[in-house]
């Protein structure tokens, strides 16, 4: 059975869903992850558009093994493939990633350029390129608005000047499956080399049809799909990659087609980017929804069963869905703690147990029974601590039926520990109004809502926020047994990825003096 690649760009591509601010430590998370889930190709960003990306993408190559890792470089500047490489080199299997654009209207309005000049720019990406490696991903942008005859001239030229991988992206979410359909079969009957070459698809999901479109491809003859977990992405976002895997899985007779995504680890995938960007899923959404596998056994039947109804077609137990073995108490061993994180697939240090440890029984004092999501928010938590100029130390809050809602605060603001005291119209506009007021700063909250991380009436809540100062929206989350204390570290949080990203300069030409780039 042919085998199709799994290109994971959620920490490229996916990142661009608005108020998606993470930290390093929380991206390298996530690729550990993504290396975990056996996803084949790992685009880690874009090293020539920040100091910060520079640094996740070279952290990676360093310490994450297994996947293929890519960095992006575009073609109009050579500067971006020496950079590029910088951060990759140290990887097992490095790729560089290059692209153009190939639709008259993306090619007006970036580069200026006719569709000839255009396969110049990038047969010249491809060749520079190959001097740092022979494995180079070449994408046409916006290519199922273009002309096909400039499609298969521009995938025959970057064929022919040496690119391993040759990517369609539908960059604007246009395309239908039988566009997609059409014009890979232009290019398996057009491109001698077609079954020399990985063909891949990248899609947006504008009109709903990311999957279709990038499964059509497949039936096509495509060998690499790009997804993100959860379909997070700019816009609409990009295909997901659990629907994409699961309907490999489910119809490999159709597609003749599978994966080598291990299935297990597609909802604990799904939890933790969902958790770490603050982008909630709708219960309906496939596979990893709440109500994915959530039927009604009383409705009407076409005779009397006592079974339970042939609904499934995929067993959520396979794809992570599950609790593994009983739950924790405060009487477990630090030896049964690290036996249950082996389960789940966390390979602790001795000195991170121990913090983790240290943690449940924090945890335990306020929880009867600890679940595996409870341990998963947990580590995940431990993980990605990093230190920040505004750091919660204490809160307080007084609410009822009478008396006015009031919260008294202590915080380490830029290394000082301050306290105060404010009034709200409940204890969490109190809490959030009084370390407003303490880290001087006024952003304005575009969205609060509330979760329970397990079952129980001593279930953590988790909170998830997004505050706007100016141009910049980020997201914010935090959890504890108590909700107010879980709001007040969630908009610590937002206020500390704020201050982040207004500091942070993005840079989009180099020269050979950028001081901030490292010697290596």
């Amino acid at each position: 059975m042919r085998q199709v690649l799994i290109f994971d760009t959620t920490l490229r591509d996916g990142l661009k869903s608005p108020g998606t601010i993470l930290t390093i430590e929380e991206k390298v998370r996530i690729a550990s992850q993504l290396a975990r889930l056996n996803v084949d190709v790992l685009e880690v960003g874009f090293p020539a558009a920040s100091q910060e990306q520079y640094a996740v993408v070279e952290r990676v190559s360093r310490e994450i093994s297994g996947p293929i890792i890519t960095a992006l470089a575009r073609a109009t500047n050579p500067r971006d493939f020496e950079i590029a490489w910088k951060t990759i080199r140290a990887s097992e299997r490095p790729r560089l990633h290059t692209f153009a654009p190939i639709s008259k209207e993306y090619r007006e309005h970036f580069l200026k350029k006719d569709a000839h000049q255009a396969v110049e720019i990038s047969v010249a990406a491809v060749k520079t390129a190959r001097k740092y490696t022979p494995d180079v991903e070449f994408s046409l942008v916006d290519a199922f608005r273009a002309d096909p005859k400039e499609v298969l001239e521009m995938v025959r030229s970057v064929v022919d000047a040496g690119a391993t991988v040759v990517n369609l992206a539908d960059t604007v979410g246009r395309a239908t499956p039988s566009d997609v359909a059409v014009l890979f079969r232009l290019l398996r009957e057009g491109i001698d080399q077609f079954g020399n070459v990985t063909f891949s698809i990248h899609c947006h999901n504008d009109l709903g049809m990311a999957v279709s479109n990038s499964l059509a491809a497949v039936m096509e003859g495509a060998t690499q799909v790009h997804c993100t977990v959860n379909g997070i992405g700019e816009r609409a976002g990009n295909t997901p990659l659990e629907e994409l895997v699961a309907a490999l899985s489910t119809r490999s007779d159709l597609f003749g087609a599978e994966s080598r995504i291990h299935l297990d680890q597609i909802y604990p995938s799904s939890r933790l980017v969902r958790r770490l960007t603050g982008v909630n899923l709708q219960p309906h959404k496939p596979v990893v929804g709440s109500n994915a596998f959530f039927y009604a056994s009383d409705v009407p039947q076409f005779a009397d069963a006592t079974d339970k109804p042939p609904y499934e077609i995929m067993h959520p137990e396979k794809l992570g869905i599950q609790k593994t073995g009983e739950l924790l108490s405060s009487r477990t061993t630090l030896a049964e703690l690290r036996n249950r994180f082996e389960e789940l697939g966390y390979d602790l240090s001795s000195e991170r147990l121990q913090e983790c440890y240290s943690a449940f029984q924090e945890l335990a004092m306020k929880k009867e029974q600890i679940f595996d999501a409870d341990l998963e928010l947990l580590v995940n938590t431990m993980a990605v601590m990093e230190p920040a100029p505004f750091n919660l130390l204490y809160l307080k809050v007084n609410a009822g039926s009478i008396s006015v809602p009031n919260a008294t605060v202590q915080m380490e603001v830029n290394g000082e520990v301050l306290q105060d005291s404010g009034f709200g119209h409940g204890p969490v506009d109190a809490a959030f109004k009084t370390i407003m007021k303490m880290t001087r700063r006024q952003p304005r909250l575009v969205r609060y809502s509330v979760g329970a991380v397990t079952p129980g009436t001593d279930a953590q809540g988790e909170v998830s926020i997004r505050i706007e100062e100016g141009s910049h929206l980020v997201n914010g989350r935090g959890a504890d047994t108590d909700i107010v204390l879980a709001s007040a570290k969630a908009l610590v949080d937002a206020l500390n990825k704020l201050e982040r990203v207004r500091e942070e300069a993005v840079i989009y030409e180099f020269t050979d003096e950028e001081s901030w780039l490292p010697k290596l």
